[in-house]
């Protein structure tokens, strides 16, 4: 699947790879009739809302639903939260063609 250049009215501005086979980290999530369902986040990405200040890393499915996000000052501070949280490193980032 392609990335898309839009997540949850945001613009992407630099993503990694998204391969399910290499998931980054799972999350649980309980469902309204109490079960749970586990979901790998399989991608990141870094995106800004037009007339935002703040920058969001989103952590992304393998079909680049959104499943949770940080918001954070500037793109290099989306990057360490990253690194720290996902092991990602700077080279593993895409930038977005415009």
């Amino acid at each position: 699947m392609n990335v898309p250049a839009v997540l949850d009215g945001a613009n992407v501005i630099m993503h990694t790879c998204n391969g399910p086979e290499t998931p980054l980290s799972k999350m649980i999530f309980e469902e309204d009739d109490g079960s749970q369902k586990e979901v790998a986040i399989t991608a990141l990405a870094i995106a800004k809302y037009k007339n935002g200040d703040k920058y969001y890393l989103f952590l992304c499915d393998k079909n680049w639903v959104v499943l949770n996000d940080f918001d954070l000052s500037t793109v290099d501070e989306a990057m360490q939260c990253a690194s720290t949280s996902f092991s990602i490193n700077k080279s593993d980032w895409i930038p977005v063609r415009t």
